[in-house]
């Protein structure tokens, strides 16, 4: 801790306007080192600057973050990465004074921290804003993540993580420059091209506007803490400005906004340690790169495991639903998944698991939520995930209770179909090997998009469950379209529908539909596990070789 006064205010230097409230105090006795003088006090004057980095905004900064419950960027990093691996990257960056014998006078830290550490023993990239200085506001000073954290991140192939908390360009910045730049996307090129090589996560960590939220955006995963992180384009005095709306930060861009209904943010979590934990989760899954496979892991649970509960997970009573998370968590290791977007798009589940120690994408329909119909927004959800399986080369194994698209006026609205055909388009694109189980429903173009006959490009497998039920179109409403004259002419219309659907739904036997072919084979529920922990052995070799595929695209968010 440094213990000086805190000095007259003097110019920066003109290549480094900066924050002059957030500057640091400096010794006023200290002779700053220059050329000539001996290499101990070189080593002391790093030391020094350092110390004076250190302190971020000062103690006033970090005392009002503290009391509004949030850590600061560097409390942020020695917690989440393993002890004593982060080695800071640019620490010496930032913006300094000096008086006419070219002592320092005055030093505002840059207002990012980056540089390399280790998560769970793996290295990463990673950085964050520092809210104590400008508001995590670049303020000029031009350390910013371009400059190290990401060229590290793509140059040696591992994982690029960023905790945000931060606005982006200040008007203020304007009136020192005496001018309004244009703005010209360059920076943009690094992020996107992370986004082709090596896995990024985000935590937003408080309020996050401008730029630093289009990159917080820029991301494979990202989580935003309950009550304390907020994300926007511009917060809630330009909004009232613009639109004359006057809203609160929370109202505006927090969790229940972007997380359960816009979809822009993947999690939400109870805590800043547990945003942390979910980071770690996330990147646990995958490979340092899109070029790699993710490792094997020893999970110590049998791949031959029969889990006796799949026996009578589906109820006899087709209407019925049942708990399509447990189903999921019986089948995978150790009962882990982790679900993404599960707040949206609910009737759509995605997330990561194991089998056999293999990482592996996993999507499943959740009866209970729109009787598992996929919406536009499942659409999305769905097509999202697949890219990112393809793009991290993850076998997918699906378990697909889907009776089709949702219907209704609402649902045209949002343009359901032409959402659900591009779910239908990522799905074929896919080159990663997928094994199903229909589990109960599969009707129309909707259950199309997950079925994964037919695909050429790797093994795809394909297993029914006895509950199974398939068709171009519910039995109920194909009845209603197809037989509708002959059941307005008959004496008793209700009664005449009802006989024709049971006739119908006496073909919907699964038994009829292994005997023609539609599925690899009819299952005993219980087997379940067993089967996809072969399939996803055998694939390993497919994915090898389909990492080393050329040119891959950005998995847009």
């Amino acid at each position: 801790m440094v213990h000086a006064l805190w000095l007259p205010t003097q110019l920066c230097a003109q290549s480094h306007r900066c924050d002059r409230s957030a500057r640091m105090p400096v010794d006023p006795n200290r002779e700053t080192w220059k050329p000539g003088m001996s290499w101990e006090d070189a080593i002391a004057e790093i030391a020094y600057l350092k110390e004076l980095a250190a302190e971020m905004g000062g103690p006033e900064r970090i005392d009002r973050q503290h009391q509004g419950g949030r850590y600061t960027v560097r409390e942020r990093i020695a917690k989440m990465a393993d002890p004593g691996t982060f080695i800071e990257m640019g620490g010496l960056m930032g913006g300094p004074e000096y008086d006419d014998e070219g002592n320092i006078i005055g030093f505002t830290p840059g207002g990012y921290v980056m540089g390399l550490a280790e998560l769970d023993g793996r290295p990463v990239a990673i950085g964050g804003d520092d809210f104590t200085i400008s508001g995590g506001s670049p303020h000029n000073v031009h350390k910013i993540p371009h400059q190290f954290a990401q060229p590290l991140a793509i140059t040696y192939g591992i994982p690029y993580v960023q905790l945000r908390e931060g606005v982006g360009h200040s008007s203020r910045s304007d009136e020192e420059s005496g001018q309004m730049a244009l703005p010209e996307g360059d920076m943009w090129w690094q992020g996107v091209e992370m986004l082709t090589k090596v896995p990024v996560a985000a935590g937003i960590m408080g309020s996050v506007a401008g730029w630093p939220a289009a990159a917080a955006l820029m991301s494979h995963f990202t989580v935003m803490v309950k009550g304390q992180s907020q994300i926007f384009p511009s917060g809630p005095p330009v909004v009232q400005r613009a639109t004359g709306e006057t809203l609160s930060k929370e109202e505006l861009g927090g969790y229940r906004m972007h997380v359960y209904e816009s979809g822009q943010v993947d999690n939400v979590a109870e805590s800043e340690e547990d945003a942390f934990d979910q980071i770690r989760q996330f990147l646990s899954y995958l490979p340092n790169t899109t070029s790699g496979v993710a490792p094997r892991v020893d999970t110590g649970d049998p791949p031959d495991r029969r889990p006796e509960e799949l026996l009578n997970i589906i109820p006899t009573n087709r209407r019925a639903g049942y708990d399509a998370r447990a189903l999921i968590r019986h089948v995978v290791d150790n009962g882990e998944f982790f679900e993404m977007r599960r707040h949206y798009a609910g009737a759509i589940i995605t997330g990561f698991a194991r089998l056999d120690g293999y990482s592996v994408g996993v999507v499943g329909s959740d009866p209970m939520r729109l009787a598992g119909a996929m919406d536009g927004d499942g659409a999305d959800k769905y097509a999202h995930f697949v890219d990112l399986c393809d793009a991290f080369n993850l076998p997918m194994l699906i378990f697909l209770d889907m009776p089709g698209f949702m219907l209704g006026s609402a649902a045209e609205r949002k343009a359901t179909m032409r959402r659900g055909v591009r779910a239908l388009i990522a799905s074929a694109e896919a080159s990663v090997p997928k094994v199903e189980f229909n589990v109960r429903k599969s009707y129309g173009v909707a259950a199309d998009a997950p079925n994964s006959i037919g695909l050429p490009h790797a093994l795809n497998l394909r297993f029914g469950w006895p509950a199974g039920e398939w068709g171009g179109i519910p039995i109920e409403g194909g009845v209603a379209a197809a037989y509708r004259r002959e059941i307005d002419a008959a004496p008793d219309p209700e009664a005449h529908r009802e006989m024709i659907e049971e006739r119908l739904l006496r073909l919907r036997s699964p038994f009829k539909a292994a005997m023609h072919g539609d599925v690899v084979d009819l299952i005993d529920p219980r087997e379940t596990r067993r089967l996809a922990c072969t399939f996803v052995k055998l694939a390993q070799p497919v994915l090898e070789e389909l990492a080393r595929r050329p040119n891959k695209r950005a998995v847009r968010p």
